[in-house]
Protein backbone atom coordinates (compact mmCIF):
# COMPACT_ATOMS: atom_id res chain seq x y z
CA UNK A 1 0.00 0.00 0.00
CA UNK A 2 2.98 2.26 1.11
CA UNK A 3 3.70 2.19 -2.44
CA UNK A 4 0.48 3.54 -3.81
CA UNK A 5 0.20 6.23 -1.14
CA UNK A 6 0.27 8.90 -4.00
CA UNK A 7 -3.09 7.18 -5.25
CA UNK A 8 -5.06 7.47 -1.71
CA UNK A 9 -3.48 10.61 0.41
CA UNK A 10 -5.54 13.30 -0.74
CA UNK A 11 -8.81 11.49 -0.89
CA UNK A 12 -9.96 11.96 2.50
CA UNK A 13 -9.94 15.20 2.62
CA UNK A 14 -11.36 15.77 -0.57
CA UNK A 15 -14.35 13.52 0.49
CA UNK A 16 -14.53 15.47 3.42
CA UNK A 17 -15.26 18.46 0.93
CA UNK A 18 -17.39 16.84 -1.32
CA UNK A 19 -19.82 15.81 1.94
CA UNK A 20 -20.12 19.52 3.42
CA UNK A 21 -20.81 20.49 -0.51
CA UNK A 22 -23.83 18.30 -0.47
CA UNK A 23 -24.71 19.28 2.81
CA UNK A 24 -24.97 22.90 2.13
CA UNK A 25 -26.06 22.82 -2.18
CA UNK A 26 -26.76 19.51 -2.47
CA UNK A 27 -26.15 16.50 -4.95
CA UNK A 28 -24.78 18.73 -7.29
CA UNK A 29 -22.59 16.29 -9.79
CA UNK A 30 -20.95 18.82 -11.64
CA UNK A 31 -19.08 20.52 -8.31
CA UNK A 32 -18.99 16.81 -7.23
CA UNK A 33 -16.87 16.39 -9.71
CA UNK A 34 -14.74 19.78 -9.85
CA UNK A 35 -13.73 18.89 -6.22
CA UNK A 36 -12.72 15.82 -6.80
CA UNK A 37 -10.73 16.84 -9.75
CA UNK A 38 -8.96 19.95 -7.81
CA UNK A 39 -8.99 17.95 -4.35
CA UNK A 40 -7.39 14.40 -5.85
CA UNK A 41 -6.79 14.09 -9.26
CA UNK A 42 -4.76 17.16 -10.29
CA UNK A 43 -1.65 14.76 -9.34
CA UNK A 44 -2.09 13.77 -12.71
CA UNK A 45 0.21 17.02 -13.63
CA UNK A 46 3.38 15.08 -12.27
CA UNK A 47 2.72 13.38 -15.20
CA UNK A 48 3.99 16.10 -17.24
CA UNK A 49 7.24 16.27 -15.25
CA UNK A 50 7.64 12.79 -15.72
CA UNK A 51 7.13 13.01 -19.64
CA UNK A 52 9.61 15.49 -19.72
CA UNK A 53 11.84 13.82 -17.90
CA UNK A 54 11.59 10.44 -20.24
CA UNK A 55 11.80 12.39 -23.39
CA UNK A 56 9.26 9.56 -24.77
CA UNK A 57 5.79 8.34 -24.36
CA UNK A 58 6.99 4.76 -23.18
CA UNK A 59 5.45 4.66 -19.46
CA UNK A 60 6.40 2.72 -16.29
CA UNK A 61 4.22 2.76 -13.67
CA UNK A 62 6.85 1.74 -10.79
CA UNK A 63 8.98 4.56 -12.30
CA UNK A 64 6.32 7.26 -12.09
CA UNK A 65 5.16 6.21 -8.63
CA UNK A 66 8.52 6.69 -7.04
CA UNK A 67 9.00 10.11 -8.05
CA UNK A 68 12.72 9.44 -8.56
CA UNK A 69 12.15 11.62 -12.23
CA UNK A 70 12.05 15.02 -9.92
CA UNK A 71 15.63 14.19 -8.29
CA UNK A 72 17.07 12.77 -11.50
CA UNK A 73 15.89 15.89 -13.77
CA UNK A 74 16.63 18.49 -11.10
CA UNK A 75 13.27 20.31 -12.47
CA UNK A 76 10.15 20.54 -10.49
CA UNK A 77 7.00 21.85 -12.88
CA UNK A 78 3.96 20.34 -11.58
CA UNK A 79 1.58 23.19 -13.40
CA UNK A 80 -1.91 22.52 -11.11
CA UNK A 81 -0.09 22.93 -8.09
CA UNK A 82 -0.24 26.44 -7.39
CA UNK A 83 -1.85 28.91 -5.25
CA UNK A 84 -2.36 30.76 -7.91
CA UNK A 85 -4.79 28.20 -9.47
CA UNK A 86 -6.62 28.46 -6.01
CA UNK A 87 -6.95 32.16 -6.33
CA UNK A 88 -8.46 31.97 -9.63
CA UNK A 89 -10.70 29.79 -8.51
CA UNK A 90 -11.74 32.01 -5.86
CA UNK A 91 -12.05 34.73 -7.29
CA UNK A 92 -13.75 32.46 -9.75
CA UNK A 93 -16.96 32.39 -7.04
CA UNK A 94 -17.50 36.04 -6.99
CA UNK A 95 -17.84 36.45 -11.06
CA UNK A 96 -20.11 33.56 -11.28
CA UNK A 97 -21.49 33.68 -7.17
CA UNK A 98 -22.21 29.27 -6.91
CA UNK A 99 -21.30 28.24 -3.74
CA UNK A 100 -19.53 25.08 -5.14
CA UNK A 101 -16.65 27.09 -6.65
CA UNK A 102 -15.73 27.62 -2.95
CA UNK A 103 -16.11 23.95 -2.45
CA UNK A 104 -13.72 23.26 -5.44
CA UNK A 105 -10.80 25.85 -3.87
CA UNK A 106 -10.71 24.29 -0.58
CA UNK A 107 -10.12 21.23 -2.58
CA UNK A 108 -7.42 22.62 -4.33
CA UNK A 109 -6.00 24.23 -1.40
CA UNK A 110 -6.21 20.91 1.21
CA UNK A 111 -4.27 19.37 -1.49
CA UNK A 112 -1.40 22.02 -1.92
CA UNK A 113 -1.08 22.66 2.05
CA UNK A 114 -1.10 18.69 2.49
CA UNK A 115 1.88 18.39 -0.23
CA UNK A 116 3.39 21.14 1.24
CA UNK A 117 3.47 20.06 4.81
CA UNK A 118 4.04 16.32 3.73
CA UNK A 119 6.80 17.15 0.69
CA UNK A 120 8.67 19.61 3.22
CA UNK A 121 9.36 22.42 0.99
CA UNK A 122 10.14 25.33 0.91
CA UNK A 123 7.28 28.47 1.77
CA UNK A 124 6.93 29.96 -1.66
CA UNK A 125 7.20 26.72 -3.47
CA UNK A 126 3.97 26.28 -4.60
CA UNK A 127 3.31 29.00 -6.20
CA UNK A 128 3.70 28.97 -10.08
CA UNK A 129 5.40 32.14 -10.45
CA UNK A 130 8.01 31.34 -7.89
CA UNK A 131 9.15 28.67 -9.99
CA UNK A 132 8.99 29.33 -13.25
CA UNK A 133 11.17 32.68 -11.70
CA UNK A 134 13.65 30.12 -10.49
CA UNK A 135 13.81 28.11 -13.66
CA UNK A 136 11.73 25.33 -11.87
CA UNK A 137 15.06 24.25 -10.33
CA UNK A 138 14.54 21.47 -7.68
CA UNK A 139 17.21 23.20 -4.96
CA UNK A 140 14.36 26.15 -5.23
CA UNK A 141 11.43 24.10 -4.04
CA UNK A 142 12.77 21.56 -1.74
CA UNK A 143 14.20 22.39 1.55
Amino acid sequence: MSNYKVFFEHLPSTIVCVFILCYFIGLNYFFIYLCIFFGWLIDIDHMFDYLLFKKSIKFNLKEFISGKYFNISRKIYIPLHSYELSIILFLLYFIINEVGVIFVCLSHVLHLVQDQISNKTKPLSYFFIYRALHSFKINYVCK
